[in-house]
């Protein structure tokens, strides 16, 4: 049995190319993208361990201390909750609850305490959450965001709120702002389980080394198999089917 060595066509070539091309860019771009997730880890953990901080009173935010570690002394009002929609938690749909924290000179810093499910929507079915007096609370200090294309636009009437507005919310709640920043609390147990804290995603989930993986074995797949397509052992037949005759 002889090796029969076909010329692949020019359409062949072209598609193969473009393909071989395609698969090896997005296997690099996953690559890169490996990198930058494992340094925005890396800042969110060093951010979190730090020792906490006093939420600060800047109206300029830095975005140098997102996730940072802090702290907030104050007093919630608990007739002013906030509920952002579209939360969460283990495939079970429920909200999380932001509470203005009111400060000794009257401003508040806003709260995000934790996930609530859907049927705790209603501050009398879980009357614990509604803390009383002065409070210590811990957590990381995050930076309001731009509201994404994709986001409805939040309906205050409803308390209905699809992203973090420091400003709307303060304005709705009545109160001026003591903090550019809002506070999201850690996992620190509360009385009757609910919110449940710690939702800040400071540890997030890093595939991008599998997928990369995954787009650079298709492109070597790819080249295997253009290789021994056009390397196919001779059968004793042309290219058309026809069986070739001894010279």
């Amino acid at each position: 049995m002889t090796l029969l060595i076909t010329r692949p066509s020019l359409a062949m070539k072209i598609c193969a190319g473009l393909s071989l091309i395609i698969l090896l860019g997005l296997g690099s771009w996953q690559v890169d993208r490996l990198f930058w997730k494992q340094d925005l880890i890396d800042q969110r953990q060093a951010q979190a361990e730090l020792p906490p901080i006093a939420v600060p009173t800047d109206t300029v935010l830095d975005p140098e201390i997102d996730f940072r570690a802090a702290y907030a002394d104050g007093h919630y009002l608990n007739d002013q909750e906030k509920y952002l929609m579209a939360r969460t938690q283990r495939g079970n749909v429920g909200f999380q609850l932001i509470t203005p924290l009111e400060q000794e000179d009257g401003r508040i810093i806003l709260v995000n305490r934790g996930w609530v499910p859907s049927d705790y929507r209603d501050p009398a079915t879980r009357p614990d959450s509604l803390i009383e007096g002065s409070v210590h609370v811990t957590g990381v200090l995050r930076l309001p965001r731009e509201k994404h294309w994709a986001q409805p636009e939040n309906d205050p009437l409803k308390n209905q709120w699809f992203y973090v507005d420091v400003d709307h919310m303060a304005e709705d709640s009545g109160a001026e702002l003591a903090s550019a920043y809002y506070l999201e609390l850690d996992d620190t147990a509360v009385p009757g389980g609910l919110p449940i804290g710690g939702q800040a995603k400071v540890k997030l989930p890093n595939s991008h080394l599998e997928y990369a993986i995954t787009w650079y074995s298709l492109a070597l797949t790819l080249i295997v198999m253009f290789v021994l397509y056009h390397r196919r052992p001779n059968d004793g037949k042309s290219d058309d089917g026809h069986s070739k005759k001894s010279a």
